[in-house]
């Protein structure tokens, strides 16, 4: 559903100030109102008090508001937790970085509807996963892991040109697996380089390609055969590679995650 945003400012302790739309009244005296914030690209309704409004500009009350936050203009009776796509009031790259934030929290939920809402219907990357593909992977990730822990080394550097963006990011990835806790991509000293392609699209900005993921710290390559085990297919070669490919992957779990009991 396409909103229109804006960014509220603080005006006092637990006061903002913001454009007077963000406002939806649910009785004439104001005594119970409401905004709608932006939480990880689904909407989010919120009790405010409103204090003062002058022409058009609104100062309300609320413990919940940040600085910062994107609110809904003009909301009405959009309900909670709905997705929604700004197409007004915040620019470009910020929405890109408001995907990547929402997908992030999608994986760190273990959320496998919320983390395929942002891939592409057209999502190929270099190792010919699909769409289908990386949520069967994805899927398989949140059976097998538990607790995932996702942090970023550094800002994400943003390239953007028309509907395109590349995203250069750094990320760490801690898991829970078999009660043992330990990195499942990158490391303290070395988090793991990926690259992410998105496109803009009616829905929104979505992952269109990710290229650079090695978990445990294989070869990206390593990823393909993987997915073999979820259904892609491989060639006589790829299979043998991948039979070549378990022991070592098994070594590897043992020592991050310890031996299997």
């Amino acid at each position: 559903m396409p909103v229109t945003v804006t960014e509220v400012v603080p005006s006092g302790e637990a006061l903002w100030l913001a454009a007077s739309g963000v406002v939806a009244r649910r009785s004439p005296d104001q005594s119970l109102s409401e905004v709608v914030r932006l939480r990880h690209l689904r909407t989010q309704r919120l009790p405010v008090h409103v204090v003062e409004a002058v022409g058009d500009r609104v100062v309300f009350r609320s413990e919940d508001v940040r600085a910062g936050d994107l609110l809904v203009l003009d909301p009405g009776a959009l309900p909670s937790d709905r997705a929604v796509v700004p197409t007004g009031g915040v620019d470009e790259e910020r929405l890109v970085r408001l995907t990547i934030e929402a997908g992030i929290a999608a994986v760190v939920r273990e959320d496998l509807e919320e983390s395929a809402r942002f891939l592409s219907p057209d999502y190929r990357d270099s190792l010919k996963l699909t769409k289908a593909v990386m949520a069967r992977v994805i899927k398989r990730v949140y059976r097998e892991f538990g607790s995932l822990d996702v942090d970023l080394a550094e800002s994400p550097h943003l390239e953007i040109a028309g509907d395109e963006a590349m995203v250069h990011a750094k990320l760490r990835v801690r898991a829970v697996y078999r009660g043992r806790e330990n990195f499942l991509l990158g490391g303290d000293d070395a988090p793991n380089a990926v690259l992410l392609l998105l496109n803009r699209s009616p829905e929104g900005w979505r992952v269109s390609r990710i290229e650079g993921l090695r978990p445990l710290g294989f070869e990206d390559g390593f990823l393909r055969l993987l997915a073999a085990q979820v259904g892609l297919s491989l060639t006589k070669a790829e299979e043998q590679e991948r039979q070549r490919a378990c022991m070592p992957c098994r070594q590897r779990m043992a020592e991050r995650f310890g031996p299997r009991p």
